[in-house]
């Protein structure tokens, strides 16, 4: 469940639900154009006692699925030009109603043939202006190139009262209530109209919800929460408006007293729940932002325990793995070269003369020199298996798995050549002007799963024989 909740609020989901949303607004004002151009009645009011989408009502669709598509994907300044039309498309139907003129506007692209509960032809609803008005006002917020939190809770609230006032039309053919998708003896919203609004206002919601988590990476706790409760305040007050509004016009069908009661508890009974509703999705919000810190503190965990057993395993000075990681390694390696029947190699490397170094250079160079001498260790080491590490003081590891012993061999004293090419002077060494070092090499074929200290010692033993020929050399310790 936490899984699909993840996926559903995930930002890549938003934007599919806007894509998808979009192309809906997109095709709905397309096919109600296409509809009134030839003359498919249909397509224009659904039913023929519907009231039809006015063609000014099925371009403002269109242009509002153009303004959300490209606002989805970066195209603000298209979201912006398509918002500003409907935004002026709808200021002067608006002005039309209150100053009672006719600005040429209603009729411009189609000639209405189509009037059913129309108080002007080709004029659309005061109701659907008002929300086409809110639609593109929320758009121009949220195309600004300075996205800003306040303009994104603005944005929000427009689309809480435009899905608000679209589902209590809706409602309203439903119920057969008229005064729910009309206003008075004016143009009243169809059907179509108030779906288009209910899917509107949501994906309004869902942009600002996906252009917070792409902005700020969440959007702010009270976000959701205002906008259901302000989603569910306008559905209240308007379903309130129309029974009152019917209880006068309607007498036959409500009495004084079951309108008042019916408008009353509807009055009461939806604002009480828009404020259950508000806090119920407060109360969610909340627990989804407590799980993600949860969640992102626990991955900071895992995160710093993996660093810090990387850190517990590596040697400080030389970056390279530790004695304790080498202790691990050669259990687990010599356990499978034993069930494998495979050669295990090891070579044990000494820097010659190394404190007679740091007494003559300082223990500062003499970090520098190891570190140098582990960078050309762990070069000549070079397949994911193979193990260098730091033993302890100036004494190094190389554990290879399935090597032979000449394989080990050939390391080593490329390791040596290796070391030597560095040129690091060493004058107070007896064996050799620049720094060397002398190293055993081992290898075998497991026989005993627990034999792992003797074989330690044999490679233990190569490395005292090359101390004892002068240094500076490789010394290996035929397999029995």
């Amino acid at each position: 469940m936490e899984s699909l909740w993840k996926l559903l609020t995930s930002p890549l989901y938003l934007k599919h639900m806007l894509d998808v949303g979009a192309s809906v607004l997109l095709c709905l004002g397309f096919v109600v154009i296409f509809g009134w151009y030839i003359k498919s009645s249909s397509l224009v009011q659904l039913s023929p006692h519907f009231v039809p989408m006015q063609f000014n009502t099925a371009l403002g669709f269109l242009l509002l699925g153009i303004s959300l598509f490209a606002l989805n994907n970066s195209r603000k300044a298209i979201a912006t030009s398509c918002a500003a039309v409907i935004f002026l498309i709808v200021f002067l139907t608006l002005t039309q109603y209150l100053f009672k003129v006719d600005l040429l506007i209603d009729e411009l692209l189609m000639d209405p043939y189509i009037v059913t509960a129309t108080s002007h032809p080709g004029r659309m609803a005061p109701n659907t202006a008002l929300n086409f008005c809110l639609s593109s006002f929320s758009i121009l917020l949220m195309g600004r190139s300075k996205l800003t939190l306040p303009r994104l809770f603005f944005a929000s609230i427009s689309g809480g009262l435009v899905m608000g006032l679209g589902f209590v039309a809706m409602l309203g053919y439903l119920s057969n209530i008229e005064t729910a998708y009309g206003w008075g003896r004016l143009t009243r919203m169809a059907l179509h109209t108030s779906i288009g609004f209910v899917l509107t206002g949501a994906l309004l919601i869902v942009a600002v919800k996906y252009l917070s988590a792409r902005h700020y990476g969440r959007s702010p706790l009270f976000f959701l929460p205002v906008t259901v409760c302000i989603l569910g305040f306008t559905v209240t007050i308007a379903l309130w408006q129309a029974f009152w509004v019917a209880e006068l016009t309607m007498k036959k069908q409500y009495t004084n007293a079951d309108s008042n009661l019916v408008a009353e508890s509807i009055l009461i009974g939806g604002g009480v729940f828009s404020l259950v509703m508000a806090s119920a999705v407060w109360y969610a919000e909340k627990f989804k932002y407590q799980l993600e810190t949860l969640r992102e503190a626990k991955t900071q965990i895992l995160q710093l325990n993996q660093r810090l057993e990387q850190l517990s395993y590596s040697d400080a000075l030389t970056g390279i793995a530790n004695r304790r990681l080498f202790d691990l390694t050669i259990e687990k390696e010599w356990g499978r070269a034993y069930r494998d029947k495979s050669s295990l190699a090891l070579i044990f490397i000494d820097i010659d003369c190394f404190k007679l170094y740091n007494d003559c250079y300082g223990h500062q160079q003499g970090d520098r020199c190891l570190q140098q001498v582990a960078e050309v260790l762990n070069s000549v080491a070079r397949r994911s298996s193979d193990l260098t590490a730091r033993y302890g003081g100036e004494e190094f590891v190389l554990l290879l798995p399935d090597t032979k012993l000449h394989t080990a061999q050939m390391i080593a004293q490329k390791a040596l050549e290796g070391v030597r090419d560095l040129r690091i002077s060493h004058k107070a060494s007896p064996v050799s002007p620049i720094v060397t070092f002398s190293a055993g090499v081992y290898a075998c074929i497991p026989e005993d799963r627990s034999a792992i200290a003797p074989f330690i010692s044999k490679v233990d033993q190569a490395l005292y024989e090359a101390k004892r020929m002068s240094r500076n050399r490789v010394v290996i310790l035929p397999s029995a």
